[in-house]
């Protein structure tokens, strides 16, 4: 009935066909301007993300210029954040976001992603997704050698670091991070709690990290490779086990833990691999303990680059994703290699060092070391013992920093 009313209103006389052509058109025109207007919108949205914006200090987490609501609450980062952000595949699985600075250092990744709440009195600066949050720079508390912190060019930076740490693990780049910088190290362990030893966190929410004025960067750069490598991981991997986490991180960002290695192979530290399994490492384990495990870590993560390069980082990420609960993510050390214990792990760590497994005269002697800015470049020799001074520089081979004693 209705489609041959209109068909006979539109066939009919001149003037009300008239009428309906009219009515047609003018609701054809209304239909492509509210098209052209919501593809606008969209490509304004997308062109926010490479975007740069500031915002002034006392600026809150809800007022945020990229338009995302986020709870107010301490700079600590209190469990009344719930803004759940976007992660990888399977995110449905991840246990609620618990942290305390006091007994770890990184988020539990099996934990969802939340956002961060700004500090109050903290300006902003958000740069292709990465947001600079820090208090303005006073020259009355800075020491001669310190310079304004330059937010901008640190978010660049970062997102730099971002990418780079993307491409070692073969994940895709987050597409946010909030970098919270805190004034001096007395007030980063105020509003953190994080123990005496900590350099920097992540906490799930946001890297936090105390300002090093004195620094090219603002602050100290191998912290911050360390610590973006875990929101990368975090967000693009999720569960994964302590060793992994936090070998890569250190691979990533860290100098070498040359003491703590020399002492592994030394005491043929057999260690059991399951320890490591975890998602996170007991920051309550004494000092010593704590720094064993992560040293331990690394050397995990060494065996698998010296036995398929870098390349076998990103396999075992894809390992680790092919896997859809936590049991067998946790576990993917067993699944990579289900014959290789902590003996092959140390052997592999001799060879890389020193370029043998017979070390009973090497570590009996003063060691020269050389590549210590990163554990891929690490390489020792023996030395002849010195009676006359601890430490010096041996120029006969490859520049290297000697020690008696390590």
């Amino acid at each position: 009935m209705v489609g041959r009313a209109t068909l006979a209103f539109v066939t009919g006389s001149p003037r009300p066909r008239a009428l309906a052509i009219a009515l047609v058109l003018a609701l054809a025109i209304a239909l492509f301007a509210w098209h052209r207007a919501t593809r606008s919108a969209s490509s304004a949205a997308s062109a926010t993300a490479g975007s740069t914006s500031t915002s002034t200090a006392g600026t809150r987490g809800d007022d945020r210029d990229d338009g995302s609501a986020t709870a107010s609450t301490s700079a600590a980062g209190s469990a009344t954040d719930v803004h759940a952000v976007t992660g990888p595949a399977g995110d449905s699985l991840r246990r609620p976001l618990t942290f305390d600075a006091r007994v770890q250092h990184t988020v539990d990744p099996c934990t969802v992603l939340l956002e961060p709440a700004i500090p109050d009195g903290f300006d902003t600066v958000t740069a292709s997704g990465i947001t600079v949050a820090a208090p303005p720079f006073d020259p009355q508390t800075a020491s001669p050698t310190d310079g304004p912190l330059r937010p901008l060019a640190l978010a660049h930076a970062i997102a730099g670091m971002l990418e780079e740490a993307a491409a070692l693990t073969g994940t895709p780049r987050r597409d946010q991070l909030t970098v919270i910088v805190y004034p001096t190290r007395d007030e980063y362990f105020a509003q953190t709690h994080a123990p005496a030893w900590s350099a920097g966190l992540y906490d799930g929410r946001a890297v936090r990290i105390p300002a090093k004025l004195s620094s090219d960067l603002g602050v100290a750069a191998s912290t911050l490779r360390h610590e973006i490598m875990h929101a990368q991981l975090h967000a693009a991997v999720g569960c994964m086990p302590a060793w992994f986490n936090e070998g890569i991180a250190m691979y990533f960002g860290d100098p070498p833990p040359v003491h703590e290695w020399l002492a592994m192979l030394r005491e043929r530290d057999v260690f059991d691999l399951d320890t490591l399994q975890r998602p996170v490492i007991d920051e309550k384990l004494a000092r010593d303990a704590a720094t064993r495990a992560y040293a331990r870590s690394l050397a995990m993560v060494m065996y698998l680059v010296e036995h398929g390069g870098e390349a076998s980082l990103g396999k075992a990420v894809q390992t680790v994703l092919d896997s859809h609960t936590d049991a067998p993510r946790l576990a993917v050390w067993n699944r990579l290699y289900p014959r290789v214990d902590s003996r092959a792990v140390l052997d592999t760590l001799a060879t890389k060092i020193f370029g043998t497994t017979d070390l009973d005269d090497v570590l009996g002697a003063a060691i020269c070391c050389y590549g210590l800015r990163a554990p891929a470049e690490l390489a020792c020799r023996a030395a002849t013992t010195r009676s006359t001074e601890s430490t010096w520089v041996d120029r006969t081979a490859t520049p290297a920093a000697c020690r008696n004693e390590w």
